[in-house]
């Protein structure tokens, strides 16, 4: 009896983990406000039990609970298989019962599986994917996309539809990233505020081409689909996670910070922010032909910050990072420290993360430096235009301030970080959607002779 329940455990476990993973999350109508027909039954309304019992995840559910109930008394009474039995029985329904009772509470569809229709073929109009992420990332893929009037474009929040990524991300493992519920959700915000068109997961359309600002993690549901990189910004130092995986990939992609960008490889074109770059992912690895140096939207025009209206001028600039929320190394009190001595008197201005924990970042700044002005949010691009001098740890601001000639302290090695200064030709966006073309251009050309593709009209 004991390998039989632990057979129902172990087979409930795995069902219970694949059907969960395809239920709808609790979002959807965040995702589509004003369309309900794609919430997926996620109403916001509590809905009582009998819509989970028709459901796979409530039996696979009571399937485990069987398995670990019946496990348990079968190893404290081996002689006693009709109590194993029982004990099984009501520890699957508890279970499963009451894990439908917590999902239920966002609508009778929580533990269906999301009915999804075929994927809209490509039209004779080429059909493109933009994948966002952070306001940075958004930001760009929005100025890419207004850059290619003539092709379709979709848009999605960041993600993979890989089991275990998925698995994370609904058990909200995944907060800190660009792929949790919290980045998601103002992803999405500022998608519909522009009138965008939403594929949630590339779920709805296939599509000719596609764009992600990140290859950390790269959707098995695109894969057959030619895609190209974007760099977002500046990368993290290495650490001994970056070297875990570069020498072993023993270690998860996502986790070995963003020092491994780029190098997945698997795209048709890498649009980098300037010839530093290339030169480094080259020695990297990355094929040459490959890279294309683009510059990058939001930091190919650095000088038009300097006319702004941000009350405040000629301070000392501190950009924090959310290293800790990711997992990275931080020292904190150590760059405070340093802050108040380059300071020497003058006024401190701290501009946080838009990931990091604010109550705990501004009550360790005000410990340290208690006349320094905390600012949670805002432009910080116009708060280096205004400063005299600029500190950061990690931050992409690092670029913006030796653009515009800022006194510069930086965890990077200063002629490094010039070296890779990002091109100010102010047309990235441009340079980026002439790429997509040409890439448009070779797919359909190969759509064309090849004689199992057909393309209906838009």
């Amino acid at each position: 009896m004991t390998a039989f329940f632990l057979i129902a455990l172990v087979a409930g476990a795995v069902a219970s983990l694949l059907a969960w993973v395809h239920t709808p999350d609790w979002d959807r109508p965040r995702v589509f406000p004003g369309r309900p027909e794609l919430w997926a039954g996620i109403t916001g309304t509590p809905a009582p039990l009998r819509h989970a019992v028709a459901t796979l995840l409530f039996w696979t559910l009571f399937v485990l609970g069987f398995g670990v109930g019946g496990l348990l008394v079968a190893l404290v009474a081996p002689d006693a298989p009709l109590l194993s039995v029982v004990a099984g029985v009501l520890v699957g329904a508890m279970t499963s019962i009451s894990v439908a009772r917590k999902m239920l509470k966002h609508g009778p569809g929580a533990m269906k599986r999301v009915s999804l229709a075929p994927k809209n073929p490509v039209g004779a109009r080429p059909r493109v994917l933009f994948i966002c992420g952070s306001p940075n990332q958004t930001g760009q893929m929005l100025q890419i996309a207004k850059a290619l009037p003539e092709v379709e474009a979709w848009f999605s929040p960041y993600y993979s539809d890989n089991p275990i990524a998925t698995a994370l991300m609904k058990g909200h493992f995944l907060e800190m990233g660009i792929n949790g519920h919290k980045r998601r959700g103002i992803c999405v915000d500022e998608l519909n505020a522009r009138g965008m068109n939403i594929d949630l997961h590339g779920e709805r359309n296939a599509y000719d081409l596609w764009l992600s600002p990140n290859d950390a993690l790269v959707p098995p549901g695109l894969s057959k689909t030619p895609w190209t990189l974007v760099q977002e910004g500046i990368m993290e130092q290495p650490n001994w996670r970056t070297w875990v995986w570069r020498y072993t990939r023993l270690f998860p992609r996502p986790l070995a910070t963003t020092a491994v960008f780029g190098l997945s490889k698997g795209y048709a074109k890498f649009c980098v922010a300037s010839e530093g770059y290339r030169k480094k992912f080259i020695a990297d690895g990355v094929p040459a032909e490959k890279l294309v140096v683009t510059g990058i939207p939001n930091f190919d025009d650095f000088a038009r910050f300097r006319d702004n209206d941000f009350p405040h001028r000629g301070y000392v600039l501190v950009c924090t990072s959310d290293g800790r929320e990711t997992m990275m190394k931080v020292d904190r009190p150590g760059l405070l420290r340093r802050s108040v001595a380059i300071a020497a008197g003058r006024q401190l201005i701290f501009k946080l993360h838009p990931n990091e924990n604010v109550d705990r970042a501004t009550r360790e700044i005000l410990d340290i430096a208690p006349t320094a002005l905390v600012f949670p949010s805002g432009n910080a691009e116009e708060m280096v235009a205004n400063c005299d001098v600029l500190i950061t740890e990690h931050s992409s601001l690092t670029f913006c301030g030796l653009a515009l000639g800022k006194e510069v302290h930086t965890n990077f090695p200063i002629e490094e970080v010039r070296k890779l200064l990002p091109v100010q030709n102010r047309r990235a966006a441009q340079e980026i959607a002439d790429v997509v073309r040409g890439l448009l251009g070779e797919r359909l050309r190969d759509a064309a002779l090849a004689t199992p593709i057909h393309r209906k009209a838009s």
